[in-house]
């Protein structure tokens, strides 16, 4: 296949000798000069030609005058980049991940920093099943360090009306949440109403906050058995696994005999996070052992990816299968033989990896609903002021499982009990691990059984507005960038 690159000049530092040799060679293969090109094209062509070195199923993307990357267009840099890769990752069926994003929100994918209220909701039934005329839009989580944190909004409250609007599962208050949340609005009055039927009045703006991923951890007792139980929102970088140490002390100091992981709102993060945590989960039978394979495109792993080694910290990367193994390291801290996951469809990426890393050694529950079904994951390329994440690598555990697309079936479906607030032993997930803990069976009583069954049937009708507002997070896993 011939290669037409277009010479990035003084403009990217990072194709130096590679753009030069690139330039002689296709000279007459429409190689464009520099000093005419704008940032803006340098930018659709940075996207493409990236793309095309590190993208896990790069054999699907055509020459650069086939694919022509400065065809696309948008109202922004931003929207244009995307845009390129949104027809790259219309090449694979599989991809419903590449994205395009500000070098600012990249970082916080890390650190956790945002802006935002600090809180989200989903819809659900306020008492029963039916009519849809019961539906309410419910908290689902709350960050600390937010507005809606310091203004004490918890789980379990749901909204009543944005600025004076009452708000209900009709089209016109799925439009105001996406304006609220996603639009250009900075702040909002929300009046919320309590689990007791009271309500409050908060005044929240979307401000900087770092968020934290730990949202709640107990000790829970049941079946005379002490349960560690806690709720993990999503992998950011090192704030993560300092959060997670001082849960783990924390439940070791009071010896627990089984754990809870409630990962049901979680959409993955940084894999290095989900290697500490596995780390933390595993038994001591999994030390030194395989936990996961990266598994890269073909040229990544022979050592042609000339463009990125020009980026800081991927000269002397090498992508082989061999060098790209990660081990179990000082496992069994709680000498576990079983662990317990709370899931939903908004599990994902890192949260599956998780699971799927651990099945091989010990015992793995799944209570909830079918996981999302993320495999492969990505590392952020930074161009101007974007990140691109096409998707670069999948995982492999050590039994050889690697394509769980359609996701984790759970072992007991159970619905997500979104009026009660963490922690709550009659939350109807928690409650089925706990049940399970006490009487080694899910079984609950008749009653709670044929509840659980109306709820989830709520759920599932729900499922495509929540996946609607919910799909303006980000999704995935990531390699942390190099330093």
């Amino acid at each position: 296949m011939q290669k037409t690159f277009i010479a990035f000049a003084s403009v990217l530092i990072l194709f130096i000798t590679s753009c030069k040799k690139d330039i002689t060679d296709n000279a007459s293969s429409g190689s464009t000069d520099t000093s005419s090109v704008s940032q803006t094209d340098l930018l659709k062509d940075s996207v493409y030609l990236y793309s095309k070195e590190i993208y896990l199923w790069h054999d699907l993307i055509p020459s650069y005058d086939t694919f022509n990357p400065r065809q696309y267009t948008g109202t922004d840099d931003l929207e244009l980049a995307s845009a390129v890769l949104d027809a790259i990752r219309k090449l694979q069926p599989l991809d419903r991940f590449s994205f395009v994003t500000t070098n600012e929100a990249s970082a916080g994918l890390e650190t956790g920093a945002d802006v935002d209220y600090g809180f989200f909701v989903k819809a659900a039934s306020v008492d029963k099943a039916d009519p849809v005329d019961s539906v309410r839009w419910f908290v689902t989580y709350v960050f600390d360090q937010s507005t809606a944190g310091a203004a004490g909004v918890s789980r379990g409250w749901y909204i009543n009306s944005i600025n004076n609007t009452p708000i209900t599962y009709s089209q016109s208050s799925i439009n105001i949440l996406n304006e609220i949340f996603f639009g250009s609005a900075t702040s909002a009055t929300f009046e919320f109403v309590k689990p007791d039927g009271t309500t409050v009045t908060s005044d929240l703006s979307k401000t900087s906050f770092i968020s934290n991923s730990v949202l709640h951890n107990s000790v829970i007792n049941a079946g005379g058995k002490k349960v560690g139980y806690f709720v993990f929102k999503q992998f950011f970088g090192t704030p993560s696994r300092t959060e997670l140490n001082i849960v783990f002390s924390n439940f070791k100091s009071q010896g627990i005999d089984e754990l809870v992981v409630d990962l049901r709102y979680n959409p993955g993060g940084s894999t290095a996070t989900q290697d500490a945590l596995a780390d933390l989960i595993a038994p001591a039978s999994a030390n030194n052992k395989t936990m996961y394979k990266y598994i890269y495109n073909e040229s990544l792993q022979q050592g042609d990816f000339p463009l990125l080694k020009h980026k800081t910290g991927w000269d002397s990367e090498s992508f082989t299968e061999a060098n790209n193994t990660q081990t179990f390291e000082n496992t069994g801290g709680l000498n576990l033989s079983r662990v317990f996951f709370i899931v939903t469809s908004g599990t994902a990426s890192a949260s599956e990896l998780l699971i799927n890393n651990l099945k091989p050694y010990m015992d793995v529950k799944l209570i909830g609903d079918t996981t999302y079904g993320k495999p492969v994951g990505f590392f952020p390329v930074d161009i101007f002021n974007y990140s691109i994440y096409p998707i670069s690598f999948k995982t492999v555990n050590s039994a050889g499982n690697a394509d769980y697309h359609s996701g984790f079936a759970p072992n007991k479906v159970s619905p997500d009990g979104v009026n009660k607030n963490w922690g709550d032993v009659t939350e109807p997930s928690l409650a089925s691990a706990l049940t399970y803990i006490s009487t080694g069976s899910f079984r609950a009583t008749a009653q709670s059984e044929q509840k659980y069954k109306s709820a989830m049937k709520m759920q599932k009708q729900l499922e495509p507005a929540n996946s609607k507002l919910e799909s303006n997070h980000f999704n995935g896993m990531f390699i942390e960038k190099k330093k």
